[in-house]
């Protein structure tokens, strides 16, 4: 709803935000997905908006789920729950994720970071001020919750406005 006004307030494109589901493992992830089209969550109302992926799909089916991520943006898009599965690691930009379900403990820190990192893209290139539309919600288990803490610091990176930091000395060609 929030989204919703911003866009019609603000004249800008309308934003159709999604939920990533980190699955264990594929029987996990299909156990998910059958609960999430049942009439027992939520009276069926995502019984077709909800897709798994993960690297076990193969010819048609895998291919029809990188066509429903690559266009996960598009309004006519239906999808609004993705469950996956050790699938989107790096090199998928999406700009409507906005939660994030971690159902298995990453233990390599760069595989969390990635996992929030798909969250932290805004939907119109920069902080609108709007709380709603610029909030990333993670449901956290104590590996993602480190790095919520190093992000919340003070001097996190995530805080800084520009991050683009130039050395003086580089430009003058000195060297220290």
């Amino acid at each position: 709803m929030a989204l919703d006004i911003y866009a019609r307030d603000n004249r800008v494109r309308a934003v159709k935000p999604f939920v990533l589901v980190v699955a264990q493992d594929t029987t996990h992830a299909g156990k998910l997905r059958h609960l999430i089209i049942s009439n027992a969550f939520f009276e069926g109302n995502y019984a077709d908006k909800v897709m798994e992926i993960h690297s076990s799909q193969t010819g048609s089916e895998k291919e029809e789920n990188i066509a429903q991520l690559i266009s996960l943006e598009k309004p006519e898009n239906k999808v609004e729950i993705v469950i996956h599965v050790n699938m989107l690691k790096e090199g998928w930009d999406v700009t409507n994720l906005y939660t994030i379900i971690p159902l298995r403990t990453a233990t390599s820190m760069t595989l969390r970071e990635q996992t929030i990192g798909r969250g932290l893209r805004l939907p119109y290139g920069k902080r609108t001020g709007v709380d709603k539309v610029d909030k990333l919600t993670i449901v956290a288990h104590d590996k993602f919750q480190e790095i919520i803490d190093a992000a919340n610091q003070p001097d996190s990176i995530i805080k800084r406005q520009n991050i683009i930091e130039i050395d003086p000395q580089e430009i003058s060609g000195q060297k220290r």
